[in-house]
């Protein structure tokens, strides 16, 4: 019986060999691979999964991003190694915008299959501009002339790829022009719900839209959109290490009125392990860090969510002034301190607490 391996492959076999006698191996850059494709050819749990955590944690933070992309996050999605995909979309998501909208990388976008297309789409972690570039990309996607059976199966790459756009994050007018797309007169029938549903969530007033079930699901997750907008995703990491009674300060800017569109800069002021020791809630104060010549009547909602869904959600309405700048948002209505750090709790993914508020101003 003769063994048939890649050249790569044979380069290393010496070490893959060593490893199954002695459960010892010298990883680098350029055996990774190779012993990794071995493992998985041959099931060597063991090696298998040293060479993921080497490349997870060793290799993947020096790495050029096409390489990420042509190497790792291909041969991840092949094989299906869930954390060294997870890995290769983390570091990819960054540069989100690049890889959607930049001619560099033009190539490489209308190169994913679907099962990767939609990897990327599942993810809260993506660096863009809107949701509708990552809609108008998804266009692209399908419309690629040097994919022209992607057009012959549209209707079924649409059933997969259209929940994982999401579109209550659009704004109205950008719903309006996405109605006006041709697929989207094309295939009415599978869009309009999507388009019935997003409309509904901007119709409604934040305390309203805290109490409807259909507003929890995935696509009412905010991704890390860099375009000025009413709303913000905040994480914060490493959430085992914060100190007791401790304050944790996210700033991030909204904007300030329909027209014209200017800035608003907010705080949050969270003590998410309890104010002190005789006040163990988990406490977020809003402070408005502009100074106002009159008063604005502004309604707040302020969520806590998992990479799924919308787990809690506090609302509220607050007059805000030159005098009263802060609001107690009374999220500890909602959420304990017990529940956050709790072990594994329901709260976090991976040590990493993720909040997403909504400001807008009341007419």
């Amino acid at each position: 019986y003769e063994l048939v391996e890649d050249l790569d492959c044979v380069s290393v076999f010496s070490c893959f060999l060593k490893f199954l006698y002695t459960c010892s191996v010298s990883l680098n850059c350029d055996n990774a691979l190779p012993l990794l494709i071995l493992s998985d050819k041959y099931n060597i749990v063991d090696l298998r999964n040293v060479c993921i955590y080497f490349v997870v944690v060793h290799l993947m933070p020096k790495l050029q991003l096409k390489d990420v992309f042509h190497v790792w996050f291909q041969y991840a999605t092949k094989c299906y190694h869930a954390s060294l995909v997870t890995s290769c979309v983390t570091v990819l998501a960054d540069r989100m915008d690049d890889v959607v909208s930049s001619d560099e990388w033009e190539d490489e976008w209308v190169s994913l299959d679907e099962n990767q297309l939609i990897e990327l789409l599942q993810s809260s972690d993506l660096v863009v501009k809107d949701e509708y570039t990552l809609f108008k990309a998804v266009q692209k996607w399908l419309e690629s002339p040097v994919h022209p059976e992607r057009v012959k199966n549209t209707e079924t790459h649409l059933n997969a790829l259209l929940p994982q756009i999401r579109f209550p994050m659009m704004m109205p007018d950008q719903l309006n022009e996405a109605e006006k797309s041709k697929q989207v007169m094309q295939y009415k029938s599978l869009f309009n719900p999507y388009l019935l549903l997003a409309y509904k969530f901007h119709a409604l007033p934040l305390l309203s839209r805290a109490t409807v079930k259909e507003f929890t699901g995935t696509a009412f997750l905010l991704r890390n959109y860099t375009e000025t907008r009413w709303d913000k995703r905040i994480v914060i990491s490493n959430f085992s290490a914060i100190p007791k009674f401790s304050e944790v300060n996210p700033r991030f800017s909204t904007r300030s009125s329909f027209f014209p569109h200017s800035n608003w800069d907010w705080e949050l002021k969270l003590h998410p392990k309890g104010l002190s020791s005789s006040s163990e809630e988990f406490r977020a104060l809003l402070c408005a860090n502009l100074i106002l010549d009159q008063p604005r009547p502004v309604e707040y909602m302020l969520s806590i969510v998992d990479n799924k869904r919308v787990l809690r959600s506090v609302t509220g309405k607050k007059n805000f002034s030159k005098a009263r700048y802060t609001s107690d948002t009374e999220i500890d209505k909602k959420v304990s301190v017990v529940e956050l750090t709790e072990p594994a709790s329901g709260l976090l993914i991976l040590d990493k607490l993720v909040l997403q508020i909504t400001l807008k101003p009341v007419e």
